[in-house]
């Protein structure tokens, strides 16, 4: 028996499944369970955490990974949800909002998201379960690796390539043909324009106020 409609479960209650549950919707699909390690739903109703879901997973027709990649602990996290997904073979659609810009020949990769005014530029590839989040620009060519967090506003280069399970902060940019390793950590507002390895980490200089006692009097 074929449903009338097609129905999503979220794997993660907090903030981000909102954004993951507003773009399912547009795409077709009803959101109304949370599946999630702690008791809270922001979108429909609570059902317990991973086991739960195996258990009901005859009543959807796919799953999405709702928990975002703010963090390494938290990208450590996605990746451990994911190869649980893998190994019990639960189908996760790429979700793309409407609002998007997907441009002529990009491949998308199981369980990949993009949010509303996001542009991806031609021939570009995203990997499984990565994330490109509000207004992120990715151009012709890259390639965004699997679990890996493109953030709202930041700007990869044509021909880049963003390794597995990294992360690239808010209005973040990496200039073109640049490429950055797996698990690398990029800081909001910086600007890349090395080659990056593996496990490199960049950061902005933090505020470093100075005390009104130690200001030289302008007068």
């Amino acid at each position: 028996m074929t449903r009338a409609t097609k129905r999503l479960a979220l794997i993660g209650g907090g903030g981000f499944s909102k954004e993951i549950a507003e773009v399912a919707q547009m795409r077709g699909y009803t959101v109304e369970a949370t599946y999630s390690s702690q008791p809270t739903a922001q979108v429909g109703s609570y059902r317990g955490y991973l086991d739960e879901l195996l258990a009901d997973r005859a009543e959807f027709d796919g799953v999405a990974l709702a928990v975002g990649g703010v963090s390494r602990a938290a990208i450590q996290a996605r990746a451990e949800i994911i190869a649980w997904l893998d190994r019990h073979a639960l189908p996760c659609p790429p979700l793309v909002s409407p609002h998007a810009i997907v441009s002529q020949g990009v491949a998308l990769g199981a369980g990949a998201f993009v949010a509303h005014g996001v542009i991806v530029n031609v021939d570009a590839r995203l990997g499984r379960f990565c994330v490109v989040n509000t207004g992120a620009i990715i151009g012709h060519d890259a390639a965004i690796g699997d679990n890996t967090t493109i953030s709202p506003a930041a700007f990869i280069g044509g021909r880049c390539a963003i390794g597995a399970d990294s992360l690239v902060g808010p209005l973040a940019k990496v200039l073109q043909g640049l490429k950055i390793g797996e698990r690398a950590m990029i800081g909001m507002g910086c600007t890349v324009l090395r080659t990056l390895p593996d496990d490199a980490a960049v950061w902005p200089r933090p505020d470093n106020p100075v005390a009104a006692a130690d200001r030289r009097s302008v007068d």
